[in-house]
């Protein structure tokens, strides 16, 4: 089985589809493509990562994840969404989380008022204005 996630990273236009595979019991592969080096640079990094059991790579800090080390080398763009998404495309294709979908959403709600809990709309309002 492959785990498949795609990431739509904003305003650099740059998207990516990255494939998760465990090889065995105690690595995966990671792949990602995209039209952006600096993410695509992570492939050799991520190749075959340990991710359980003694002296694992993945599930650490973030300073000390393989995941977030090899960003650290790569991707000149601290707020890049691409480390996150590897993290939970390997915890789907380990089977230690369930797929769901991960949003952050810009809000004109105003500071302190509470969120509403249904404010993800399936991404059918990307890049509209609330009103």
């Amino acid at each position: 089985m492959t785990t498949r996630v795609e990431v739509f990273a904003g305003v650099c236009g740059h998207s990516a589809i990255i494939d998760v595979t465990k090889v065995d019991a105690a690595h995966v592969q990671v792949v990602i493509t995209s039209a952006c080096e600096q993410i695509t640079d992570m492939n050799p990094d991520l190749a075959r990562v340990q991710w359980k059991g003694k002296g694992h790579e993945v599930f650490k800090r973030m300073t000390e994840s393989a995941v977030y080390q090899s960003a650290a080398q790569h991707i000149r763009h601290t707020a890049c969404p691409i480390p996150t998404a590897i993290l939970k495309a390997i915890e789907v294709e380990v089977g230690i989380a369930l797929p769901k979908d991960v949003t952050i959403t810009f809000s004109s709600r105003a500071a302190g008022d509470a969120p509403t809990g249904d404010a993800y709309d399936g991404g059918e309002n990307v890049g509209q204005k609330e009103e």
